[in-house]
């Protein structure tokens, strides 16, 4: 999968622009604010549907403006094909395959799949266990649509549930229409548990072959995932999910809101047998975010059988030049979209770079 042109109209500060990306390496350069994250937020909601700044569609259409449109032209399997998103305000978001509308999310997901490291990506480590569970949500989401289906029914449970959990706060409902959601929850959140837990365990494999060469071999990750009880404790499967949600009725009531499950879950990082997010400094945190990030890469292209797609917003001035030199040589021939505020020292450490400027939502294309 190479993606190949990306069309822009409406789209934050973009009037109607285009891009067109190289074979390997698109470096996207220009002072700040001028819209260079713009592109890769584009990117990405081709990829996974949504923004990763923002959930409010409103704030992506170009102010004075009351709709977007984003289209990416891109090869696959030898054919061209293209990714479509509309929107307009007040409305539902549209989404097209080759022209094909799709009601569904889940359609475009995997269709072009994309991997992003940006300074927030430093929050999988040392942020909320809400980072982390939404990393492992985004990879998921990606390369298993039956885990998507599965997680929207599960939030959609744990709302309804709270919705329950309020009522009985005023006497306005009876405790018995707990137990529906509650054995709903079980079932579709144990689902959503195994297939992190799985994950969890592939990730630490991965991000130690490549913690041993940032490191020399002197830093070792372990993943410990984090849920209603030690994992190697559960025997029963949901059934154990369901006693411990039952168990703490009580406690859920007094609180109003769901205690227990997998929208409580963490997937806790250790470097040396200590926390990463507690005790490591912040250029050990940022080794670890790039060993995630190059890990999901490859876990991604294993599950899929195709390229994924390298986004990196305005990062590569975070690292040493080490790490820098480290990094590129993982990525190998991968597709890649750079963007930064510096531009003269990737000339030594790529070749192939397709040079795009980007000047007040402009496009500016250099010769390679």
């Amino acid at each position: 999968m190479r993606i190949k042109r990306l069309y822009l109209r409406n789209f934050r500060n973009y009037s109607e622009d285009s891009i067109d990306f190289a074979y390997n390496t698109s470096l996207i350069y220009g002072d700040n604010a001028q819209g260079k994250t713009n592109i890769i937020e584009a990117l990405f909601m081709i990829s996974t549907g949504k923004s990763h700044r923002t959930n409010n569609l409103n704030e992506l259409v170009k102010h004075g403006e009351n709709y977007f449109r984003i289209l990416l032209d891109f090869e696959d399997n030898g054919y061209d094909q293209n990714i479509e998103i509309k929107y307009v305000k007040g409305k539902r978001k549209e989404l097209f395959i080759n022209g094909v509308k799709k009601d569904r999310i889940s359609d475009m997901l995997g269709v072009v799949p994309s991997v992003l490291f940006s300074p927030e990506s430093i929050l999988y480590i040392k942020g909320s266990p809400g980072e982390r569970r939404r990393i492992m949500d985004i990879v998921l989401c990606q390369v298993n649509k039956d885990y998507l289906i599965n997680l929207q029914r599960y939030n959609r449970i744990i709302k309804n549930k709270n919705i329950v959990l309020k009522q009985l706060q005023v006497g306005r409902n009876e405790k018995e229409q707990l137990d529906i959601w509650d054995e709903e929850a079980a079932l579709t959140g144990f689902k959503i548990i195994k297939e992190r837990h799985i994950l969890a365990e592939e990730l630490e494999n991965r991000m130690n072959e490549i913690m041993e060469g940032i490191s020399e071999g002197r830093e070792r990750i372990k993943i410990q995932y984090k849920t209603f009880k030690e994992i190697d404790k559960i025997q029963n499967g949901y059934k154990d999910l369901l006693e411990t949600i039952t168990n703490n009725r009580e406690k859920e009531i007094e609180t109003g809101i769901s205690m227990y499950g997998p929208h409580r879950d963490d997937m806790e990082i250790l470097l040396n047998g200590k926390s990463a997010r507690t005790y490591c400094s912040q250029g050990q945190q940022r080794s670890i975010a790039l060993s995630l990030c190059v890990a999901v890469m490859g876990l991604m292209e294993e599950k899929l059988g195709k390229k994924t797609l390298l986004l990196f917003d305005d990062v590569m001035s975070e690292l040493d030049e080490k790490r820098q030199k480290f990094l590129l040589e993982l990525i190998g021939n991968s597709q890649t979209v750079i963007t930064t505020t510096e531009k003269t020292k990737y000339n030594a450490l790529l070749n192939n770079i397709s040079f795009i400027k980007v000047c007040s939502g402009k496009i500016i294309k250099e010769k390679e």
